[in-house]
């Protein structure tokens, strides 16, 4: 390393030596020199040369040496420095490392209690929502319940409403509400797969024995109304003076001539109506040849039964000779009350009749259009009929309920010649 830096020291001396040649020399010629002054300063140039060349080795010793020096000084604060900053470095390092690491036990923990927390309020949430919807349940339940409870009222309303339709039939007039008005409904029957349409009656103030609504109506022969006609039975009589329409029995011998009217198979224990018709003849009322069965011909009138063998009484209506007839037992019971009676009312009867007279005078075979029967008038003037069970309507308690239909029987003990009660009205109804 030395010869090296000895080389380029002298290689340099040489350059320096020959450049300061050239500036103080530059007026002279090269060839005007002669050899001592060439040898002088030859040895000159070398002992220059040399001295440059120590000095320079020198300044290059020193300058190396100081720089070995200053370098391996600054190496040593260098590396004291840098060891130290490292130091620093590691040391702010491990510091940055435990902060970062504390931070980051810091931020774990935190989002640890932030879980737990979300958590918590998720548990909480979902345990209000449990409840809420526990809640909610109870309260839906509860109001199906009210909904339930309120279609069930409702759905009474309306079936109350619309009880009688075809589509809901009653199952009987005494099940439609008393405040619907009286009117035709529809009603489910125990004889027909349908409901049939009949007229219920919803306040029948003219029954004596009943006051409140639904009787179911089965008969409303009214003769007066032309586009009615007799029912099965019976015969159809007209008069052109005065102009009547009225039903009688059938041409023949004596005895009775029936028609019965439909209950649809309903339960009833009560029966209630009124029968206006008219004297023709001599009728007898309650016969005086003593025939007392209900099946027979009891009674110059109407008959009303239930049932076969035997029959079972509802009402009987009898046509009676005139007021002042010497016949005692062919009036009325109440016709004469200043006589004793001499006929035989039936015992199946009891009290339950009407009875009257259409003839003011000593009978005569003709038919009386002036006062019609059962009506509650006209009975004379020492009749008491009129007063007797307040015809025209009656009203009768059954002994016990039944589905029978109701026959009607027109009679008499003599032909049509001589007795007849033609009918007019026929109205009736069963709760």
């Amino acid at each position: 390393m030395e010869s090296n830096v000895a080389y380029n020291v002298f290689h340099a001396n040489n350059r320096q030596g020959k450049a300061i040649a050239l500036q103080e020399n530059t007026a002279y010629d090269i060839n005007e020199i002669s050899s001592d002054e060439i040898n002088s300063s030859q040895d000159n140039v070398y002992s220059l040369i040399e001295n440059n060349g120590r000095e320079t080795l020198a300044s290059k010793n020193n300058t190396a040496y100081g720089k070995m020096c200053t370098t391996k000084t600054n190496s040593t604060s260098n590396v004291l420095s840098n060891a130290k900053e490292k130091g620093h470095r590691l040391a702010k390092n491990k510091c940055t490392k435990k902060w970062f690491a504390f931070l980051a036990v810091i931020a774990f923990v935190l989002s640890l209690l932030i879980a737990v927390a979300a958590l918590v309020y998720s548990n909480v949430e979902l345990k209000n929502q449990m409840i809420s919807t526990k809640e909610l349940k109870n309260q839906m339940s509860s109001s199906n319940k009210q909904m339930q409870f309120m279609t069930e009222q409702l759905q009474g309303i309306l079936e109350k409403l619309y009880l009688g339709t075809i589509n809901n039939p009653a199952s009987s007039c005494s099940d439609i509400p008393q405040d619907r008005p009286s009117g035709e409904y529809w009603i489910a029957t125990n004889t027909t797969s349908s409901p049939v349409q009949v007229y219920c009656d919803m306040n029948r103030t003219s029954c004596s024995c009943n006051t409140t609504g639904g009787w179911m109506r089965v008969s409303n022969l009214d003769m007066t109304d032309p586009n009615q006609n007799c029912p099965e039975g019976l015969r159809l009589v007209t008069r052109t003076e005065p102009p009547l329409r009225t039903c009688g029995r059938v041409e023949g011998p004596a005895g009775c001539t029936s028609t019965t009217y439909s209950t649809y198979g309903m339960e009833y224990s009560k029966v209630c109506g009124r029968i206006i018709a008219y004297q023709s003849g001599s009728p007898d009322g309650f016969t005086h040849d003593k025939s007392l069965s209900i099946d027979g011909v009891y009674v110059n009138g109407v008959s009303l039964t239930h049932g076969q063998s035997p029959r079972q009484h509802i009402w009987t209506f009898a046509n009676a000779l005139h007021e002042h007839s010497s016949i005692n037992e062919a009036v009325c019971p109440c016709t004469r009350p200043d006589l004793p009676y001499a006929g035989t009312v039936p015992h199946f009867i009891g009290q339950d009749y009407f009875c009257e007279t259409g003839s003011r005078q000593r009978f005569r075979l003709i038919f009386y259009p002036d006062d019609p029967l059962w009506d509650g008038q006209g009975c004379g003037g020492t009749s008491t009929c009129c007063e007797f069970n307040n015809p025209p309507w009656f009203c009768k308690q059954l002994p016990q309920p039944t589905t029978d239909d109701i026959e009607l029987r027109l009679c008499g003990n003599e032909v049509i010649s001589n007795e007849d009660t033609p009918i007019e009205i026929v109205e009736m109804y069963v709760r």
